[in-house]
This record gives C-alpha cells, structure tokens and sequence, in this order.
C-alpha cells in the first residue's frame, strides 16, 4: 500500500468521528501496520501510557502506529478506555500526526 493510500485511510478513519475501536484495528491491519511488538518501542516497563504519550510531538511515523497499538491494546484490559482516550483528543492527535508525517 503506498503512503498516500494509508493516508486515504487514516483520513476517512478521522472522518467517521467515531472512538469505536474496532474501526481502527481494522484500519491498522489493512495498512498494515498493526504493530503487535508496540511494547518494543516503548520506554516505561510496566508501559506507562501517559508517559509514553509524551513522546508523540517528536513521533516518527512508526512509533505512532505503535502508540495506536498501544491504545487498543489497552482497551482490552481496561474495557472503555479507547473510546476516554478518543474523546480526550489522544486518538484523534496520534492519527493526525500520522497523516502529517506521511
């Protein structure tokens, strides 16, 4: 998939407005770039999800991905915690810093 066919995707991903996070698996796994080794980017161990998040105005493009993963993955330990985060803005700038860097 080229860059601009991702950025198409993270696009219409932030246009259905939505913190469902079923749609962003989905999304990740067809650009390919559900990172299922997030933890291996991360600092903090046990991994400190705020503390990680500071990071995401220097981010490089994979690392977002992994932040993403992150998210997701801690929703299915924490049910609810995606859909606070999105409506906290955390999703929507991590996939918004995405498209920037693509």
């Amino acid at each position: 998939m080229t860059n601009i066919e991702k950025k198409e995707k993270l696009q219409s991903l932030l246009a259905k407005n939505t913190g469902r996070e079923e749609f962003y698996y989905t999304c990740l796994e067809e650009i390919d770039d559900l990172k299922t080794n997030y933890n291996d980017y991360m600092t903090t161990g046990p991994i400190d999800v705020e503390t990680e998040l500071e990071r995401l105005s220097s981010a490089d493009y994979d690392l977002c991905a992994a932040f993403l993963t992150m998210l997701l993955r801690e929703d299915y330990f924490s049910n609810g915690a995606f859909e606070r985060r999105y409506r906290n803005g955390q999703v929507t700038a991590i996939v918004e810093r995405m498209i920037e860097l693509l």
